[in-house]
């Protein structure tokens, strides 16, 4: 009998509806981007990048704004880069972990992920 693959991530990640995205917009010394959210969850967000962050530190802390969808706010985090997938000539696959967010961010952004999962888009 196969035994279930357990899960090993900490928090319940969820794939936004393509009809009402999550906007990420990156800023750091180096860059300024304003992407889509793959997936989000307490702990971070997925993005798949129409180009490479080759010349971005992959060490450094950036500024993430997170506007979810609807009437939730808008909120800051700081996060750090890390590639996550196989980068292709034309796109990168490329996680935000966060490292701070406040408590009305954080209070959103679960009010949004019990959204999501009540539609069925947990991953």
């Amino acid at each position: 009998m196969i035994q279930p693959r357990s899960e090993k991530r900490k928090y319940t990640r969820v794939e936004p509806d393509l009809a009402e995205p999550v906007e990420v917009h990156l800023m750091g010394s180096t860059l300024i981007d304003v992407l889509k959210a793959k997936d989000i969850s307490l702990g971070g967000i997925g993005i798949i990048a129409p180009h490479h962050f080759d010349a971005w530190d992959m060490n450094q802390s950036i500024e993430v704004l997170v506007a979810l969808p609807g009437e939730l706010s808008d909120f800051l985090a700081r996060g750090q880069i890390k590639q996550i997938g196989n980068k292709s000539k034309e796109s990168g696959i490329y996680g935000v972990q966060f490292t701070a967010i406040g408590p009305k961010g954080k209070r959103d952004l679960q009010v949004y992920i019990n959204r999501m999962i009540r539609a069925k888009r947990k991953i």
